[in-house]
């Protein structure tokens, strides 16, 4: 199969030029013009942009909620990242459980989201972060073995104590050490649990449960502390680490200074809190203000202004979407009905993303003058893929490169809503929100997948692309 797309504006991380390209098989196989026309289908993008196809380096499908124990985001509902221009996933393979209720360890929870619950249901191409949410002495000893299998990527919680998934400063050090020695690089969700732990506690007793204090009881000097610890952990273990949703000034601040030392951190910026406020969680329906309850919180205004300038200053490096599909009805676990009111300890953390990334950083970042198109390439597609050992393969219009081609018509203009933009749950946390700018048409692999906005693929045919070890981050290391 030959496609040519022509009269389209390429954007790519470090250009922006006119010109064709062809398509041969899954491949790109020329740039320029006056490309042979004697191809199969003619894609015609005039006036509209032509990118790489997003990667998203944060993602929860079918994962563990912050409960431990219940899943969310069925892969079923993948397709809507490729609505949004997301052509790869970076998804989290938490530490499955067995039929009894053990957890298996992460090698073979990594084969069983591979070879099951992906299988017949994936609709992107996927990768993996290994997720420890049972961390064991055998954790150390996985590492190389994760890395063989193509998973150069290891995440950490460095809150949520009390559950399976807290990973505390042994866990941390251990890992990290492990970790360094094979090209692994590490992943920290970064809050301090004792910090959290003190002030939900203390809410409660004062009688405050509802969901606006997810806020209040998340303080930044708690993301700061624990974001400075962890970076110290890392140079001394020699391993790049890379800070997750980065929520505040005074955590960016910390991975500023660290940077500014020659240190081997790459912090990321996750959509929901470049674009949103904490005030959403103040309405007065506790079900609609559950939706944002989120960890690390919501931010102020002052938050997301620093996030777009450290974006822009390189103190942050990617945006991910932080894609936790947490439906309604587990939202409404947070009521308490003995007490006839709702918990919001008690609201599983998280929000759906992942088909919006591409569309609201294109919006609120590129058509309000916050970043430019080469920098939206840069922080959507080009940087998450080298982070993760993908590129040249994904995140790149370049000869060989696969074929994961997005075509964006910037003269667009809507709303987003779950209704046009599917979020894979009932509702989207950007409901009503302006829209600028929309992925008319997306190719993955050389294959048409949306056109004229729709879903024109077929689930199941995203595919595992493994990432090479010793990857972007290791060059950050003196």
């Amino acid at each position: 199969m030959k496609t040519l797309i022509k009269n389209g504006t390429i954007v790519t991380a470090t250009d922006e030029f006119q010109a064709d390209i062809l398509v041969e098989g899954e491949k790109i196989s020329a740039i320029g013009r006056n490309l042979p026309v004697n191809v199969d289908r003619i894609i015609d993008a005039e006036g509209k942009y032509v990118m790489p196809g997003g990667v998203d380096s944060h993602c929860h499908f079918e994962a563990l909620n912050t409960d431990g124990v219940t899943y969310n985001g069925d892969f079923n509902t993948s397709y809507v990242c490729l609505l949004g221009g997301t052509t790869t996933i970076v998804d989290m393979s938490f530490n499955e459980h067995d039929e009894n209720g053990n957890f298996l360890n992460l090698v073979d929870s990594a084969n069983y989201r591979l070879n099951t619950r992906i299988k017949g249901k994936l609709a992107p191409d996927i990768a993996l972060h290994a997720c420890c949410t049972n961390y064991t002495e055998e954790t150390k000893s996985e590492i190389p073995k994760l890395v063989e299998m193509g998973i150069p990527s290891l995440k950490l919680f460095l809150c949520f104590k009390g559950t399976e998934m807290y990973a505390d400063d042994m866990a941390l050090l251990n890992c990290l050490e492990a970790a360094g020695k094979c090209g692994m690089f590490v992943l920290v969700h970064a809050e301090n649990s004792d910090v959290l732990d003190k002030y939900r506690n203390e809410a409660a007793e004062a009688g405050h449960f509802e969901p606006k204090y997810q806020f209040d009881t998340r303080p930044p000097f708690g993301e700061a502390e624990c974001v400075s610890r962890a970076i110290r952990f890392a140079d001394q273990a020699r391993c790049p680490i890379n800070i997750c949703h980065v929520s505040c000034i005074e955590a960016g601040e910390e991975i500023r200074k660290a940077k500014e030392e020659g240190k081997a951190v790459i912090g990321e910026a996750c959509t929901a809190w470049l674009t949103l406020d904490r005030k959403l969680m103040d309405n007065p329906d506790w079900r609609i203000a559950s939706h944002f309850v989120c960890s690390p919180p919501l931010r102020e205004q002052k938050d997301r202004d620093y996030l777009w300038k450290a974006l822009n200053k390189g103190v942050l490096s990617l945006i991910g979407s932080d894609n936790s599909m947490t439906s309604q009805e587990q939202k409404d676990t947070g009521w308490d009905a003995e007490n006839n009111r709702c918990d919001f300890r008690k609201i599983p953390n998280g929000c759906p993303g992942a088909g919006d990334r591409m569309h609201v950083i294109w919006t609120y970042g590129v058509e309000a003058g916050r970043i430019s198109r080469k920098k939206y390439v840069e922080l959507c597609c080009t940087t998450p893929a080298k982070l993760n050992g993908l590129y040249p393969r994904k995140g790149a219009i370049a000869v060989g490169a696969d074929a994961d081609i997005v075509i964006l018509d910037p003269e667009y203009r809507g709303a987003f809503s779950v209704k046009t933009n599917p979020s894979g749950v009932e509702y989207s946390i950007f409901e009503g929100m302006e829209q600028k700018g929309r992925f008319e048409t997306v190719l993955l692999r050389g294959k048409v997948v949306v056109e004229d906005a729709e879903y024109v693929g077929t689930p199941g045919e995203g595919k595992f692309i493994p990432g090479k070890p010793y990857g972007y981050a290791y060059e950050l290391l003196e």
